[in-house]
């Protein structure tokens, strides 16, 4: 009986769903695979058969054509005639020739293969192999990595800024941009607040190699200022800025820094001033929302205590660090910005 009821259950239920999480990770590296190879910038700029990309690319026209038919099998590509054009998936952001370009984030991937390879030592052991970012590093890893997040991030800054500097407002905020990265949170306050000062707290390496690199292409060198080192050492003040903004730094920083980090932002924010929060948030069940649930696993095979948290976490933290009227502002992010005013 119970045999025929698994027979019965296997005509009902399609394989595919296995077989497509099998395989997931094929999909991984095609498409860094293509990225290396920069097949989306070249077929941007013209080059739409096999032959025209295995000459640009020193590349077996077997193998190119092979992998190009994938890419059109996971609708980053079509195909007519033998001829490949870019989707507009791929346009947008797999083209170097796109200002949303996100092949850096793509490739990122491979730095972070080796620890999940590892994932079940991990799981029991309750420790990644080897943290990508910790103290030791200095900020190493963050600088050759947090540019290709400019494009990710920067719609969700701009929407951020507009609902936090509406029209009317008074001008000439001091902002904290905390773990800024290539500043995209803070830049977009400054370009939405022309007299805005802005305060960023970073990892020196960083500072030098990207985050100034972002201001000074934006012309705001001269409303910048820096605190160089570890921002959970960094004296922030006290009552000096009208904005804090964490823009996706709580996953890496785990429940208790995160909250330690709260409590010292509370601090530095003057009355009314007001904590942004940019972050990947899973339901409360944490049983939904599919992307922050594999973060969190991407934070335990590479940090020390990273996780993704609930909003009603961050509520709680908030509450016990001081923070009133936490609100969320849903817009062009993969989950709910956070607002909390002092």
């Amino acid at each position: 009986m119970a045999t025929a009821t698994v027979q019965s259950s296997a005509l009902e239920v399609s394989p595919q769903q296995v077989l497509e999480i099998t395989w997931g990770f094929a999909v991984t590296q095609v498409i860094t695979t293509a990225l290396e190879l920069d097949l989306f910038t070249r077929l941007d700029e013209g080059c739409v058969t096999v032959e025209d990309l295995a000459l640009e690319t020193g590349s077996s026209k077997r193998a190119l054509r092979i992998l190009l038919d994938a890419l059109v099998g996971l609708k980053q590509l079509e195909k007519a005639n033998c001829h490949y054009e870019l989707a507009p998936s791929a346009r947008t952001y797999l083209s170097k020739k796109s200002a949303s370009y996100l092949g850096g984030v793509v490739l990122h991937s491979r730095q972070l293969q080796a620890n999940w390879s590892r994932l079940t030592g991990v799981v029991r052991s309750g420790r990644p192999p080897h943290a990508v970012e910790s103290a030791e590093d200095h900020g190493e890893f963050f600088s050759q990595f947090v540019d290709a997040l400019y494009a990710l991030n920067s719609t969700a800054a701009a929407f951020a800024a507009r609902e936090l500097c509406p029209p009317g407002s008074s001008p000439g905020r001091h902002v904290l941009d905390v773990g800024a990265g290539s500043a995209v949170w803070s830049l977009a306050f400054a370009r939405r607040d022309p007299q805005a000062q802005v305060t960023v707290a970073d990892w020196p390496a960083v500072v030098e190699k990207v985050t100034k690199r972002f201001v000074e292409r934006e012309g705001a060198s001269d409303r910048y200022d820096y605190l160089k080192g570890n921002f959970r050492e960094i004296d922030f003040g006290a009552s000096r800025f009208d904005v804090a903004i964490l823009g996706h730094i709580c996953h890496s920083e785990g429940p208790i820094h995160t909250q330690k980090l709260f409590a010292r932002l509370h601090t530095a924010l003057k009355p009314g001033g007001e904590l942004l929060i940019a972050d990947m948030i899973p339901d409360d069940e944490r049983s939904e929302a599919a992307f922050p649930l594999l973060f969190a696993v991407n934070m335990l095979v590479n940090t020390e205590e990273g996780d993704t948290f609930t909003l009603a976490e961050y509520r709680a933290w908030l509450g016990a660090a001081g923070f009133h009227h936490v609100r969320t502002l849903e817009g062009p992010s993969p989950s709910p910005l956070i607002v909390a005013s002092k």
